[in-house]
């Protein structure tokens, strides 16, 4: 068998691979968290309860911060490792950092088996 003919059934076997692929992963929501802080913000994200402290509840009432906020910063922030504590049993407590427009702001946040609370709001100043 010449390379040309080798060459045209290893082609033909990785196009019907490629339409497998795009027809049992196309429905599919399927994501790799391959890094820490990426592992730590889809598991915050996927808990159904977002709980406050008091203190952060007094903060929302009298709107220094809004949940818009909290949300984005949950959603799409960064996670400080140096200022979290991932040692505490039964849950671990996080400080993430705001991004873009909410880059001053950080909230520190308890991560529980089946809930996520907001336990303070820190604003860092120039």
């Amino acid at each position: 068998m010449n390379f040309i003919k080798r060459l045209g059934f290893y082609m033909g076997g990785f196009a019907i691979g490629l339409v497998f692929l795009v027809f049992f992963l196309s429905g599919k929501r399927a994501q790799c968290n391959w890094f820490p802080e990426d592992r730590v913000i889809a598991d915050i994200n996927k808990k159904n309860s977002v709980r406050f402290s008091p203190e952060f509840r007094e903060l929302l009432a009298n709107k220094e911060i809004d949940t818009t906020s909290v949300i984005m910063i949950l959603k799409y922030g960064d996670v400080d490792f140096s200022k979290s504590n991932t040692d505490t049993i039964p849950c671990n407590r996080y400080y993430i950092n705001g991004r873009q427009e909410l880059a001053k702001t950080a909230l520190i946040v308890t991560n529980c088996d089946r809930y996520v609370r907001v336990e303070k709001l820190v604003i860092e100043k120039d």
